[in-house]
């Protein structure tokens, strides 16, 4: 096995940082699914349609007021997004991944909590996480993979496939990352969007 140089991917580990939690709730879904059920088809790479994500999110605690939020916060499920880190990813190959328009209110349901902010649905997976090279991988009694949330650079491996195709997608099994190229991560770093996506970069192991 060799390592490619000069090339990278990127994991992100904001999934797994629970400062990106943000005490958010909302109304049952047109679809009649369950919030947790969204959020998990969400992280396992489904194609999912508008009405399966709230077009309204509600500050959950009647005595705090929400600022403005950061530019990737999972809230009610879903995965939220600013305007500002919306318009990067468009520049970008998204494939089946989509942006849809979420509002953002305080507790009283009526008062907007500043900002505009959209719904990611990561819709695109690649067969390229390598386990077996990877560093501190835990198989769950599902068959799910996990890795370690204090996640360090070229603890991911993943194959040369990752270079292919669109900028942004998971890997199932693997839980809890999804990956970024090179290019739209450098855009979103060039945008002060680091801190949030928690970028760590990636392996990438050739056969032979």
């Amino acid at each position: 096995m060799t390592q490619s140089q000069n090339v990278r991917i990127w994991a992100s580990r904001a999934f797994m940082d629970s400062t990106r939690i943000k005490g958010f709730t909302a109304d049952p879904l047109p679809t009649g699914m369950g919030l947790g059920q969204m959020a998990k088809l969400n992280e396992a790479g489904e194609r999912m349609s508008a009405e399966h994500f709230p077009k309204e999110i509600f500050a959950k605690y009647p005595d705090k007021k929400e600022k403005k939020q950061a530019d990737l916060v999972l809230a009610a499920g879903a995965v939220v997004v600013s305007a500002a880190c919306a318009d990067v990813l468009r520049q970008f190959e998204l494939g089946h991944s989509s942006l849809y328009p979420i509002k953002l209110f305080q507790h009283d349901r009526k008062t907007p909590v500043e900002g505009e902010y959209f719904c990611l649905n990561i819709g695109e997976r690649k067969d390229v996480f390598l386990p077996e090279l990877s560093r501190g991988v835990t198989t769950l009694g599902s068959g799910k993979l996990l890795m370690p949330p204090n996640l360090h650079d070229d603890d991911v491996a993943v194959s040369p496939a990752a270079l292919e195709g669109p900028d942004l997608w998971v890997s199932p099994p693997l839980i809890q990352i999804f990956f970024l190229s090179d290019r739209l991560t450098q855009a979103l770093r060039a945008a002060r969007m680091g801190k949030v996506f928690g970028f760590r970069a990636c392996r990438i192991v050739e056969a032979g």
